[in-house]
């Protein structure tokens, strides 16, 4: 503290060794510039986007929704407890034989039970609401998934996007450097005007690239940041080299689909729904049956509430009450039409979404098993067109080698780092679509992922020299 002081002190400057004073302002640097070093990684984004994301959170709120409703219907087939009561005031006249008027204060007050004991239509109903509970829970662990394949994908997206901005900058570098070599050699007679024009007409395009990597970047950084709820100020962490993913176990597609027939949660939900539609029908069906219920009540009444004449009476009742419609109009009919044509909806929403499903499972795992194949080779093209970028510049300058050949391999070199690139971001995404079709993309895949990236936000990407 007191060697900050001597620094920031005008009185003290003469005291201090000049090597002393480079020592102090280097830690200050370093110790301002520790924070950025690292970057904001897949873990945080996925925790942001639980707290912050509207269509996760409307999820959890419409699972309180479904719970509520299943309360209502319980509620229905359970005895019901009223009490009523009132104190009036009256007065009585007489018009034409000159009596005076009667004033009184009645008074009662009642108590009354009413339980079902036969009224299958609203047990059908209750049945149905519990099965949309349980479809609100599989909706939930749904939207769960969802969140974590949006957050990936958008995650990921942003990467790349980054990535391919880092390797447009490191081609525009490299494009300017053989134009100035290009007008080098062509200002002493060691080229012709067609290497400059080339050079010049690559370094033009990779101006061009950049800046539409640059656009990409603004957009994609806004869909991640939308979905974590904030701005993002850090940089991304980036997949670490070699991408160590593994196979998928099982190692057949359709060992997949037959899970993803099992527990895939839109499959699981459209069975539900299934059910419901199929209750439904039966319930409408169900309104032609009588009801009977359990009644009782007590009720205790006074003609003149705290008066000299007033007159107290209590009243029990108890029975059974029937009730059965005999003629609705067609409503019954209409209604129960209505609910088989519904049934056969949901039949045939099942049959899709099990389609559906089987494809998406297929396509995710292709995507999943090819991705690593591929990830293979392009990491071997990387390299290998990396030397052939390095070698090719090498030749150009000792002369064994045209421009147009050094333009040539710096561009595979480039395409390579983004093929590269879009081969990672592809595989995970395929993994994870293939977890999330059997319903078994959970935090730990996200921490698995996540554990691939480096957080050393600072690692350049290799350049052709």
């Amino acid at each position: 503290m007191n060697g900050i002081m001597n620094l920031l002190h005008p009185n003290r400057r003469r005291l201090i060794h000049p090597t002393t004073t480079r020592t102090w302002w280097v830690a200050l640097c370093l110790l301002s510039a520790t924070p950025s070093a690292f970057a904001y990684d897949l873990w945080q984004a996925y925790q942001d986007a639980q707290q912050n994301d509207p269509t996760y959170l409307s999820s959890m709120a419409q699972k309180k929704v479904y719970d509520a409703q299943k309360s209502q219907a319980r509620a229905v087939i359970l005895p019901t407890v009223m009490v009523t009561g009132g104190i009036y005031k009256t007065r009585k006249q007489f018009w034409y034989n000159q009596l005076p008027d009667t004033h009184t204060k009645p008074a009662n007050l009642t108590v009354s039970l009413n339980q079902p004991i036969f009224a299958l239509d609203k047990l059908t109903g209750y049945k149905q609401v519990s099965v949309n509970a349980q479809i609100g829970e599989l909706k939930l662990a749904q939207a769960k998934q969802d969140l974590i394949t949006r957050v990936v994908q958008a995650y990921f997206g942003a990467w790349l996007a980054e990535h391919n901005v880092k390797v447009a900058k490191n081609v525009l570098i490299a494009a300017e450097r053989q134009y100035q070599m290009a007008q080098k050699n062509f200002e002493v007679g060691n080229t012709t005007v067609i290497d400059t024009q080339e050079a010049q007409t690559m370094w033009h395009n990779a101006q061009a690239a950049l800046i539409n990597a640059q656009t990409n970047v603004d957009n994609a950084k806004s869909t991640l940041e939308s979905v974590v709820g904030h701005p993002i100020d850090e940089p991304l962490a980036g997949i670490s080299a070699p991408l160590k993913l593994k196979m998928p176990v099982p190692d057949t597609a359709d060992k997949w689909i037959a899970r993803a027939s099992e527990s895939n949660y839109n499959v699981k939900m459209a069975e539900l729904g299934y059910q419901v539609a199929d209750l439904e029908t039966t319930r409408m069906a169900q309104q032609r049956l009588p009801q009977i219920s359990i009644v009782a009540s007590r009720k205790w009444n006074r003609s003149n509430y705290n008066e000299l004449n007033d007159e107290q009476t209590a009243t029990n009742t108890i029975g059974l009450e029937v009730s059965m419609p005999i003629f609705d109009s067609g409503l019954i009919g209409g209604q129960v039409r209505e609910a088989e044509a519904k049934k056969t909806i949901s039949v045939q929403s099942l049959r899709a979404t099990q389609i559906s499903v089987a494809q998406g499972t297929r396509a995710a795992y292709n995507q999943a098993v090819s991705g690593l194949a591929t990830i293979s080779a392009l990491e071997s093209a990387q390299s290998a067109a990396k030397k052939s970028a390095d070698s090719n510049l090498l030749g150009y300058q000792l002369g064994m080698r045209i421009n147009v050949d050094v333009l040539n391999a710096q561009n595979t070199y480039a395409q390579a780092q983004y093929n590269l690139a879009q081969a990672q971001y592809n595989t995970i995404l395929g993994n994870v679509n293939l977890k999330s079709a059997v319903g078994g993309l959970n935090d730990e895949d996200v921490q698995y992922i996540n554990a691939l990236l480096s957080n050393d936000a600072s690692k350049p990407i290799e350049t052709s020299k």
